[in-house]
């Protein structure tokens, strides 16, 4: 029986560790959209910029042209999920991408809208993005 009592509480106890790091590791995130110019970080706060619906399956995109400062923000990780059915192909995607900070600082992210790997030739078609990012 005292067997069984241990076993149970050694479950109880690993469970309650597990569950006290899964509370630790929900870091916050801000989302802002991508027409924002600035925005204010807290430490440990992570930017989640927005671009809405893109068909990449058209050749929309948008990129990267100028990283953030590697001490204030890591590189951006891109994230999209599709918004098709199942086996559908064309439909577009919500993209965004993420920035997780890494120090205190102020800096800029720019972004171009490209179409098929080009600034589009019309002017009234071509995009971009820039925002200045504080983390403090």
């Amino acid at each position: 029986m005292r067997v069984l009592q241990r076993a149970c509480a050694a479950g109880a106890i690993a469970a309650l560790f597990a569950l006290g790091l899964t509370g630790c590791s929900g870091a916050s995130e801000k989302v802002v959209e991508h027409t924002t110019s600035s925005v204010t970080l807290a430490p440990g706060e992570s930017l989640v910029v927005d671009f809405g619906e893109v068909n990449a399956t058209v050749g929309e995109e948008w990129v990267i042209t100028n990283e953030p400062d590697p001490s204030v923000l890591e590189p951006g990780e891109q994230r999209s999920r599709y918004l098709g059915e199942d086996g559908e192909t064309g439909a577009p995607s919500e993209v965004s991408y993420r920035f997780a900070p890494e120090g205190d600082g102020t800096t800029v992210i720019r972004f171009e809208y490209r179409f098929r790997g080009a600034v589009p030739e019309d002017a009234d078609d071509q995009e971009s993005a820039e925002i200045t990012v504080t983390v403090k």
